[in-house]
């Protein structure tokens, strides 16, 4: 796991605006790979915000010049299986925001991508042999336009636009960043440091080394007091790569017997326990026994850390116990399988994995700033439900029902939606003010079915209940955002802070309304009527039903004028 330079020249540049650090990071990928600012720009994107070694970063923005089709910068990630095309742009004025021109040029790259032999007889050979070594068709596809430069509402609308029209199929996606969005992802890279950045630990013998395509890992025996020296040091800090925190010390659970062994076992606590796994951007040995880590976390052992520390916190004895910890120096692009493989002792559910994403992160920081709790780790008890805590595994669904392609997994395959759809779900790119519409409509979806089923409760009618139940969440999700997209909405034009009004609630709230109406209207006159509940519920899981639910939907849209339902991008403060 390769740091950066541009990382850390921007660490130092506390004492300046945003875009003056950008600038500095940015400045110091193109001296350092002596390219100028629009190339290096795409550059420190990559090795900042996509975890591409910064070598690797400055080499594929070199791609960058004539006939480049586009193409500023490309990126084959064949662990990830994903081609990154980027086009960068740096603006000389604080308020000059990029031309179109740079949009279209992105998105005419596409083509070109798809077939690299335009590339060839371009006289590029070099992009063309590139793009051969690998089958692009079973690649997805990542475009980006990454500007530090004000934002282009024009370039907006067209990024929508093109996300929308699903012209370039599931496996692209598109994205699009101005300086303020950059610094906001810029923040949240450096926020990376909240890992611990540099500690020691001491084995109590020599350790083992392993190399492989994963990196180099050390494997040893570490007292129990080792690490609950860094526990008390850095607490939760400790953790910021699990996939959870401390769950609590319930009688006759597993906490527990972690203590009542390191209290009564402490000679035998190796072999009856797991032990750790720490992942490090680097280790370095001090001597045959102690090595510097950087960059540090615990991924698989924060129940055992903080068990064993409150032990030795009732008996001192208790820190003789050894623990088996590994250390593992690995690229960044292993982490999310890492944290996967190593919770597999306590079973683990992939969507607290995926927590760990840098998408999600991104979220979950832009999420704090209305003071909303976007997809929290799991923590002691049970949490009650609020509005206002966005669980990973619901707005997933959610997402997951405003799409024509994933709206049956988010009907009948909630638990496949982590894994084969994750990256559509989750795009790079994809608009906080997306997820939280997602969720506002849910919201007001729920309190919608809750209202017409109680409505229908003493009806004999079980095939409408079969409509109204819980699969009429996702469908009626799926029927509002249809309303919305026929809306005219300008979507680039919502702020989180608008979608907190009260007025921009109430607005979703007459999208939900006007959407479980014609779900359940159009839903009884498509399944069959003469069958039992279950098979029913059995219809709305299947194709032939979404199939003939669009195109009963689209007959309605005729009539969305005479609905009056608003234009959401002009409600709100």
């Amino acid at each position: 796991m390769a740091t950066t330079a541009s990382g850390n020249t921007a660490a130092k540049a506390t004492a300046v605006d945003p875009r003056k650090e950008m600038l500095l990071a940015i400045d110091a990928v193109a001296k350092r790979g002596g390219i100028s600012r629009d190339k290096a720009i795409t550059a420190w994107y990559a090795a900042t915000l996509l975890g591409i070694d910064e070598d690797e970063a400055i080499d594929a923005a070199s791609v960058d010049g004539p006939e480049d089709n586009g193409c500023d910068f490309i990126y084959i990630d064949n662990d990830q299986e994903i081609v990154y095309v980027l086009q960068g742009y740096v603006s000389d004025r604080t308020d000059r925001s990029a031309g179109i021109k740079k949009w279209n040029a992105l998105v005419a790259a596409v083509a070109n991508i798809k077939d690299p032999t335009s590339f060839k007889h371009g006289g590029r050979q070099d992009i063309y042999e590139i793009l051969s070594e690998v089958d692009i068709g079973a690649y997805s596809l990542v475009f980006g336009l990454i500007t530090l430069a004000a934002k282009s509402d024009q370039i907006a609308r067209q990024r929508e636009t093109t996300v929308r029209s699903k012209t370039y199929g599931v496996d692209s996606t598109f994205f699009y960043e101005h300086q303020e969005s950059l610094y906001d992802k810029f923040v949240i890279a450096r926020a990376a440091d909240r890992n611990v950045a540099e500690d020691s630990i001491t084995f109590n013998d020599a350790v083992a080394e392993v190399r492989g395509d994963f990196g180099q890992a050390i494997v040893g025996a570490v007292p129990a007091s080792e690490l609950a020296r860094l526990h008390k040091s850095y607490n939760n800090q400790l953790f910021e790569g699990n996939v959870r925190l401390f769950i609590g010390e319930r009688k006759g659970g597993i906490n527990e017997k972690i203590v009542e062994t390191a209290h009564s076992r402490p000679g035998e606590f190796w072999a009856l326990n797991n032990g750790i796994t720490i992942v490090a951007d680097s280790f370095e040995k001090v001597r045959e026994t102690k090595y510097t880590l950087r960059r540090f976390s615990i991924v698989n052992g924060c129940q055992t850390t903080v068990s064993l520390s409150r032990a030795i916190d009732h008996a001192p004895a208790a820190g003789k116990a050894q623990v088996l910890v590994r250390i593992v120096g690995a690229k960044r692009a292993l982490l999310t399988d890492i944290v996967r493989y190593n919770n597999t002792q306590n079973p683990v559910k992939l969507a607290a994995v995926r927590l760990l994403d840098p998408i999600q992160e991104s979220l979950r920081s832009a999420f704090a700033k209305i003071d909303y709790m976007y997809a929290p780790k799991q923590e002691g008890a049970k949490t009650v439900k609020s509005p206002k805590r966005i669980e990973l595994d619901r707005i997933t669904q959610y997402l997951a029902a405003m799409s024509d392609d994933t709206i049956l997994e988010a009907v009948a395959k909630k638990a496949e939606l982590f894994d084969r759809s994750y990256k559509s779900i989750f795009p790079r790119g994809l608009k906080p003010e997306r997820v939280m519409l997602s969720w506002l409509i849910a919201q007001e979806i729920e309190i919608e079915r809750a209202s017409l089923l109680e409505a229908s409760d003493g009806s004999a009618d079980l095939v409408m209940k079969a409509i109204l139940g819980i699969h009429g969440t996702p469908w009626g999700i799926y029927v509002a955002h249809a309303l919305i997209e026929q809306s005219g909405s300008d979507m680039s034009k919502l702020t989180l802070k608008k979608m907190t009004s009260t007025e921009f609630r109430n607005a979703v709230s007459k999208y939900a309304k006007k959407a479980m109406e014609l779900y359940s209207e159009l839903a009884i006159n498509i399944v069959t009527t003469g069958d039992a509940t279950s098979n029913t519920r059995n219809e709305l899981r299947a194709k032939p039903f979404l199939d003939k639910l669009k195109r009963t939907l689209g007959l309605r849209m005729a009539k969305a004028s005479s609905w009056k339902l608003p234009k959401l991008n002009s409600v709100g403060v």
